[in-house]
């Protein structure tokens, strides 16, 4: 009975890294429009030194999580899993959706990171709910708000967001509208799915990857 509970809660948490690969992509074909602030940061990554767009991302997220483990953050099954499916499916479907027509103007580029960074905030939701993890960025942003616990966590994802978008920026990644209106309203973006979902995120208890493997194989 708790395996098939298992495989059903791994089940929702690969839809919400599915659907946040397809927000992902959205955010890349966005073209000038610009994307988030991290999608930025691979987007240089893969400027500077010719990889994917989904390596990129891999590699993001890879030194993020040694700083998680160094800081002691909670890392779940859904924590890799994020770092690892996340990368690959976004090159995925960048490959498989070629015949998306890319954005005639700024405005419809506008349109797809809009679009994309509201598929992105469902997916949280979707994959935040079976309490296997968080990512690696949200874990991050945990431990950076305990070292300044007088800071509204609000504002350290704010910073975190916009050190990332520097550093792609100046490795070559564009910066457009879209970077902007996503900054502005990811938050908003994000309560507007929890509120349609239900969903309170500091209600999730989430296991780390000890806690989940004891209570499947040794039950």
């Amino acid at each position: 009975m708790l395996f098939r509970q298992y495989i059903s809660r791994f089940i929702i948490c690969m839809t919400g890294l599915t659907l946040y690969a397809l927000g992902t992509y959205f955010g890349v074909i966005a073209g000038a429009a610009g994307t988030n602030g991290w999608n930025t940061l691979a987007l240089g990554l893969s400027n500077c030194t010719g990889m994917s767009f989904g390596r990129g991302v891999f590699t993001v997220s890879a030194a993020i999580l040694i700083i998680d483990f160094i800081g002691k953050g909670k890392l779940g099954a859904g924590t890799f899993l994020n770092a690892l499916y996340i990368p690959w499916m976004s090159d995925v479907f960048l490959e498989t959706l070629s015949f998306v027509p890319d954005p005639p103007n700024i405005l419809v580029g506008t349109f797809y990171t809009l679009l994309g960074q509201m598929i992105i905030a469902f997916a949280t939701v979707i994959y935040m709910k079976p309490g296997l993890g968080a990512g690696p960025r949200d874990t991050l942003m945990v431990i950076t708000g305990k070292i300044v616990p007088n800071v509204p966590i609000g504002a350290v994802k704010f910073v975190l967001e916009i050190a990332a978008l520097l550093a792609g920026v100046l490795m070559g990644a564009v910066f457009g509208i879209g970077t902007v209106l996503v900054i502005a309203l990811q938050a908003s973006f994000f309560q507007f799915a929890c509120k349609v979902c239900r969903f309170e995120p500091r209600d999730v208890v989430n296991e780390d990857l000890a806690d989940t493997w004891r209570k499947i194989f040794r039950q």
